[in-house]
């Protein structure tokens, strides 16, 4: 069962009471943190059916953006939290009700981070809520977390690169091969507090925070999917003219690409996978250009763009 720190936890008007003495943030990074690697982390708790938590929230703070994930599914409506403007490290926190996407087996809970700058406090992750015997819970403890390199990462261009041959897996789930996988790198900030004292959320977590809504402030959300205005070609070049004055995550369907193709999306740098489908997209970088330009090596045609679409921030 999870291994549980009983407190008393009142989230009203964004104080909290406490009935245990010590608190502690603890920050997770990869081993070997950078300001380009999207990074992958991930935990696995088995929940037997007697012990399914009547409510389980998960608390996340972080410094770069993140999308997080209970058994496979996206928690959240959002493409990516927070939406923040180029170089903010502000220490931006919010908490997902994730009751409804647990089990009473195994559950993985799986978070990719993506960072605003070179720092070892990239995120820090707490479990808390209502046990099935009414007793309150949380855990913010990095045991059993691991991490590796995504297979997206930020380009020094200010784009982004994709390449789904470096881990062909799906990630979130829970019965996926875990070589090369590493224990996440632990910071921790402790503090005493006093029994029954009224405290903030900040004073439980170690930090001060930017608290924000995912579901209407601070999160980049899918408005609405345009289809190009029209498309140029030039050899095997395409340009394509997408709805002015707008934020845009652009995907785009492949058809026929080899394995190891590199093809040019905007700001977007995609290695090809060889299936018969595939779609290229970048998952944090969205551009304000009216025209995408889409290029590739000596093996790329015209031809293998199936379809383009604008997703609207």
């Amino acid at each position: 069962m999870l291994r549980l720190i009983h407190i008393l936890i009142l989230f009203a008007a964004s104080l909290a009471t406490a009935t245990a003495g010590d608190f502690s943030c603890r920050w997770m990074s990869h081993p070997a943190p950078d300001d380009t690697s999207h990074v992958w982390f991930r935990r696995t708790l088995v929940i037997e059916e007697q012990d399914m938590p009547r409510t389980a929230y998960i608390h996340v703070a972080t410094t770069g953006r993140f999308v997080l994930y209970v058994n496979g599914r996206n928690v959240s409506t959002a493409l990516f939290t927070p939406d923040r403007t180029p170089n903010d490290t502000t220490v931006m926190t919010l908490s997902y009700d994730v009751r409804r996407f647990l089990r009473p087996d195994s559950n993985t809970i799986a978070l990719l981070y993506c960072p605003s700058t070179r720092t070892r406090r990239q995120v820090s992750i707490s479990f808390y809520g209502i046990a099935a015997d009414s007793s309150h819970f949380a855990t913010n403890n990095t045991d059993g977390w691991l991490c590796r390199h995504a297979d997206t990462w930020q380009t020094h261009d200010g784009g982004e690169a994709m390449n789904r041959n470096t881990y062909p897996y799906r990630w979130t789930d829970t019965d996926q091969p875990l070589a090369l996988w590493q224990a996440v790198e632990q910071i921790s900030t402790s503090q005493h507090l006093n029994i029954s004292t009224p405290i903030s959320a900040e004073d439980i977590c170690g930090y001060s925070t930017v608290r924000i809504n995912p579901l209407v402030d601070n999160a980049a959300h899918m408005r609405r999917i345009y289809t190009p205005l029209f498309t140029e070609q030039s050899a095997d070049t395409l340009i394509v003219h997408l709805v002015p004055n707008e934020r845009h995550l652009i995907r785009v369907t492949l058809r026929g690409c080899r394995r190891g193709e590199r093809i040019s999306i905007g700001n977007l740098h995609y290695v090809c996978t060889g299936e018969i489908d595939e779609q290229a997209f970048a998952r944090f970088t969205p551009t304000s250009s009216n025209t995408i330009i889409i290029t590739g090596d000596s093996h790329f045609r015209s031809e293998q763009v199936q379809e383009v679409e604008s997703i609207c921030l």
